[in-house]
């Protein structure tokens, strides 16, 4: 899923609500109550928007929060509500929020690489899954450095990405020093020394990458 994607995805969602706030109705005779809209055009963008903003914003943040607390029903208040909230998320991904959306695609594609490494963990290849695990968690600290504002460049290792990260603050130097033993595994394979760590030493790696950039490229 790409970033325009996300974007397109809650603009259609925007002018989804729309067309639901089109099919106004007045409430039946002698019925105090605010107008009606369609019950069926309701339920599905209710559930479209309910879970657009579930997996970009999360449930703690106040777009999922107000949402969720003020679309219940199929009243037109309901609806203009909603439509308000979605515009407001809509102009935080294109104002601000936009670098965290980024994050939770690249944690996306982290999350598929390191099950392919896990994969091969089991079928008994710890040397493949070492260069794959290493390779994400390269990448990864290179897009953690993009969204921190911390200068690297193009030439830098894992080593010197590192290094960069706990300088800025990112991480504290236990972490630096995980991260560095990590590399040294990664190291190993790339140069052939496979008898320098254990499959037990690749499994434990992938693990922690895996929670390392959960953690960073969605905090």
């Amino acid at each position: 899923m790409k970033v325009e994607d996300i974007l397109n995805r809650c603009a259609a969602l925007i002018a989804q609500g729309q067309k639901v706030l089109s099919t106004r109705r007045p409430p039946p005779p002698n019925v105090a109550s605010d107008d009606n809209v369609d019950d069926a055009l309701f339920a599905e963008w209710k559930a479209s928007a309910f879970s657009f903003l579930r997996l970009v914003f999360g449930e703690e943040h106040t777009h999922f929060k107000l949402f969720n607390a003020s679309v219940k029903c199929a009243y037109l208040h309901s609806v203009i509500e909603g439509v308000g909230i979605l515009k407001a998320a809509l102009a935080d991904l294109k104002a601000g929020f936009l670098g965290k959306v980024q994050e939770l695609v690249a944690a996306g594609i982290f999350v598929d690489f390191l099950e392919q490494a896990s994969h091969l963990m089991e079928a008994g290849y710890k040397d493949a899954a070492a260069s794959i695990t290493g390779a994400v968690l390269e990448d990864g600290l290179r897009r953690i450095a993009s969204t921190r504002n911390i200068t690297v460049k193009s030439t830098d290792d894992l080593s010197a990405l590192n290094h960069k990260l706990a300088d800025g603050l990112v991480y504290n130097r236990l972490m630096q020093k995980k991260i560095q033993v990590w590399n040294d595994i990664r190291n190993s394979a790339a140069h052939g020394k496979f008898g320098e760590y254990k499959a037990e030493d690749v499994k434990e790696m992938i693990v922690a990458v895996e929670s390392f950039l959960g953690a960073h490229l969605q905090a």
